[in-house]
């Protein structure tokens, strides 16, 4: 084990720059993963990660010399994750692919088949987005994956940042209310510009450092109990996630704008709704996937979660991983995120979203026991 260090990670590097590719509700701040991943296990040993939503904990393990295994269920998270796990070494290549779906381009493309999308984006960039989400093969190339990752990154920014009219850069409101917010602030016509000269700026500037040196990592999509029941035994030497919170965002429909470029309707879809409100369902999720996961947890590996502090979620959280890991020590620690962030579209006011960092230790392991007390985890047993 080593220490966990101050900072993870200089601005000006590789590992930095693919820290944090993508956008995604709920994500790890690159101290804390560094922390954890550094103090707890030593290098070789494999991270697992569950609910992996855009990877950075798997990322950050691979950057620490230690092999990651991701797994979610929602293809925007997998694309994102794999992406920085696997990401095209090679920028020309990247870009020449950008170049070719640049060219792919059809006159049909530039129609605009609603209010929402007329409004949203220019006849180009209409044209150049569903170029990509025809001709990119995202699910077996890594170069076509690694240009989707940065089509969908920036498909949906702020006016002038990327591709887009005004929209938020994490979370998707309805067409309705977007249609309604730009017409109100007169913002009826979407910024015209260049999609091809605009990724390429952005691609070359996350490829300024190249791509970091990572160990062995790999995203699985799918339900996370299906995948850990068919894998082979993995002998992880620390298990490191953040389940969905209870009524907190809606993972399918809170992404569907950039789901649509995966080959899912452009409309929210209430059927694949995943808020994961049913108390019951959720601790079933929750009872599956650690008892599936715990065949691929070594014995003396530690279990780190991270979960929403408020009573409901967090209660059911330490129940399930009492129950699943009995004989383990539990430790807890209060945290906050180091800013407001996307917390503000969800019902908190803009106040910084609290969690609770839920550890569970081998009985007698008085080495992570100390290292876990001198940072803020006081043990409930």
């Amino acid at each position: 084990m080593g220490s966990s260090g101050a900072s993870p990670w200089a601005r000006n590097t590789a590992e930095y720059r693919w820290y944090g590719f993508g956008r995604y509700y709920a994500m790890f701040p690159a101290k804390f993963a560094h922390e954890i991943v550094k103090g707890v296990t030593r290098a070789g040993e494999l991270v697992l990660d569950p609910f992996c939503g855009r990877g950075n904990g798997p990322y950050t393990a691979t950057v620490l010399g230690r092999p990651s295994v991701g797994i979610d269920v929602n293809p925007l998270a997998w694309v994102f994750t794999q992406a920085k796990l696997r990401p095209a070494r090679a920028l020309d290549h990247v870009l020449v692919r950008l170049a070719e779906i640049g060219r792919a381009c059809r006159p049909g493309d530039r129609r605009g088949r609603s209010r929402f999308e007329r409004m949203a984006w220019s006849p180009g960039v209409r044209a150049f987005l569903r170029a990509a989400r025809r001709e990119l093969d995202w699910k077996t190339s890594d170069v076509d994956r690694t240009l989707m990752g940065f089509v969908t990154l920036h498909m949906q920014d702020k006016r002038g940042s990327g591709l887009s009219n005004h929209l938020w850069p994490t979370i998707a409101c309805s067409p309705t209310y977007a249609v309604k917010w730009w017409t109100s602030r007169g913002l009826v016509t979407p910024p015209d510009v260049d999609p091809v000269a605009v990724l390429d700026s952005k691609i070359r500037r996350r490829y300024e450092y190249r791509t970091p040196k990572q160990a062995t990592g790999r995203a699985e999509l799918g339900d996370a109990r299906e995948v850990l029941r068919d894998e082979d035994d993995m002998e992880a030497g620390l298990l490191l996630t953040s389940p969905p919170y209870i009524g907190v965002t809606d993972y399918w429909n809170d992404h569907w704008i950039r789901l649509w470029m995966l080959g899912h309707p452009l409309r929210k879809n209430w059927k694949k709704a995943a808020k994961f409100g049913n108390r019951e369902s959720y601790e079933g999720l929750l009872r599956d996937v650690f008892s599936a996961a715990r065949r691929h947890v070594k014995e003396s590996a530690p279990v780190l979660v991270r979960s929403d502090q408020r009573r409901l979620t967090a209660e059911i959280c330490q129940g399930v991983l009492r129950r699943v890991w009995p004989t383990r020590d539990l430790f807890v620690r209060p945290s906050a995120a180091p800013s407001e962030g996307v917390s503000r579209h969800h019902g908190r006011g803009g106040r910084r979203a609290k969690e609770l960092d839920i550890l569970l230790l081998e009985a007698g392991d008085e080495m992570r026991r100390e290292w876990a007390e001198k940072r803020g985890f006081f043990s409930l047993d």
